[in-house]
């Protein structure tokens, strides 16, 4: 072998040294700059097949976190609509039959007429089960005149509110347990379980709100978040709603806010909400980058967060960036996990698809979440903007996986999705965007579907469908 001279090496040296800066600065520049990815469907390694369910609600556009896995084997979920001449519908899976049943359609339960009045368009909450009755909220999905609930044509009457419900799972009847005041849904809710008590969320003004069960009892708390949504977009007034409300198993309740905070309910107090000094999620992301976060409306809030037993802490997400973080209340600790964003998006100051409320702790203390990647290019199909992947993170041993996007087996995209429960047959379900590739069905849903859906999903047509994953032990080792 021959020797290098020492001049040699050191011409070696420069030449390496260079090399491995530019790969650096490329590396760095390509985490740096936020943008949406795509990829062709020919260059995936592997992909999750997903079996497809039809609630056939053409009029249906969008689901939320309402999806439930029930005591009695069956899956229930709701499906909304922008289309103000209808609300939303309340549907139930039978896992051993594959059939989905239209349970209701949540104006007739209230005794309203959605085609004469703003109905309740959405179930934006979270479904609880609790002594054999689910328990929800109602909301809105009304937007006219320039102000949300407001008609300025005088088409119809505003909208009236939100409602606490129920539905009992043995005699099928529906409560309602109280309205709050008009123009305002309830955009998220939880429930104390122990103690009985409902807490939501208004929007658009973002006012705490609660109902005791036992007492029949509805308090509003005020404003935890500035104007909420209220408030002119991009000014100081202007504060996302928190979609995600956390509890803890001593009955604090806690929310956060767009510039970072965590406020908390104590109903122990005199003046029950206050807000967390020394904690700021703005210092949750791994990467920041001043070119992302001067641009506005960079939402330093959870997007999503619940308990978990085994740890005795809340496992969440950072709205902006899917940063995974750890939120221990009775030490007032928060520490940063894992990136829990597709991978080509890993390094990024802002994930380009934000995060999602497809987010649950299961089996084997993992955590299963479904979230949008770069979108999935086919030859001679439309672009769809994102690809919907499961993501699973064990948090015992600290291993952050992504399984793949999700594709029906006729190839038909899943593209979008804001749900997830695991049903008692073990697989992951959840209520998801799924491509049109039937061009008469395109044409039928497009003759139903009126302006205002999803702003995120109008590049193309979809429909809302049940989609069942294999079971949770294929992704798990």
């Amino acid at each position: 072998m021959r020797k290098l001279s020492r001049k040699s090496q050191g011409r070696n040296l420069v030449f390496f040294t260079v090399v491995l800066l530019i790969f650096a600065s490329a590396a760095i520049g390509a985490a740096t700059e936020v943008r949406k990815k795509s990829t062709a469907f020919e260059s995936l390694g592997s992909y999750i097949e997903a079996e497809l369910f039809q609630p056939d609600f053409v009029q249906g556009d969008c689901s939320y976190t309402a999806i439930i896995s029930a005591s009695d084997g069956k899956i229930y979920f709701s499906i909304g609509t922008h289309n103000t001449d209808y609300a939303c519908r309340f549907f139930s899976f039978e896992p051993a039959t594959e059939k989905i049943r239209l349970i209701a359609e949540m104006d007739k339960v209230l005794g309203e007429d959605a085609k004469k009045e703003y109905s309740h368009c959405k179930i934006h909450t979270r479904m609880f089960e609790h002594k054999g009755k689910i328990w929800f909220a109602t909301h809105t999905a009304f937007y006219k005149g320039g102000l949300p609930g407001v008609d300025l044509s005088g088409n119809k009457p505003t909208y009236s509110g939100g409602h606490f419900m129920n539905y009992d799972l043995k005699s099928g009847e529906f409560t309602d347990l109280a309205q709050i005041f008009p123009n305002e849904g309830i955009i998220t809710m939880t429930m104390d379980r122990k103690n009985e008590i409902l807490y939501g969320m208004t929007w658009p003004s973002g006012l705490l709100i609660s109902y005791d069960i036992k007492n029949k009892d509805l308090r509003y708390w005020g404003a935890v978040q500035e104007r909420g949504e209220w408030g002119l977009r991009g000014g100081t007034e202007w504060d996302m709603v928190c979609r995600t409300l956390a509890l803890d198993p001593d009955g604090y309740l806690y929310g956060s806010t767009m510039n970072g905070q965590i406020w908390k309910y104590d109903a122990r107090e005199i003046r029950r909400v206050s807000y967390i000094n020394g904690l700021d999620l703005c210092k949750v992301p791994f990467a920041q980058s001043s070119r992302e976060t001067l641009k506005g409306d960079f939402r330093n809030n959870w997007r999503t967060i619940e308990w978990n037993d085994k740890s005795n802490s809340f496992w969440g997400l950072h709205f902006e960036t899917s940063t995974l973080f750890e939120f221990i209340p009775s030490e007032n600790y928060i520490r940063a996990v894992a990136e829990l964003s597709h991978p080509d998006y890993a390094g990024m100051a802002r994930n380009p698809e934000i995060s999602q409320l497809g987010f649950m702790t299961g089996p084997k203390n993992t955590i299963f979440y479904l979230a949008h990647g770069p979108a999935v290019e086919i030859k001679e199909r439309k672009d769809v903007q994102s690809s919907l992947n499961l993501i699973t993170y064990d948090i015992d041993k600290g291993k952050y996986r992504c399984h793949g996007p999700i594709f029906s087996s006729e190839k038909r995209r899943v593209f979008f999705a804001e749900s997830i429960a695991i049903g008692a047959d073990d697989h992951i379900y959840s209520v998801a965007w799924v491509e049109v590739a039937d061009p008469e069905r395109a044409k039928a849903l497009l003759r139903k579907r009126t302006e205002g859906a999803p702003e995120e999903t109008q590049r193309m047509v979809y429909e809302m469908l049940l989609i069942r994953l294999p079971k949770w032990q294929t992704f798990i080792e």
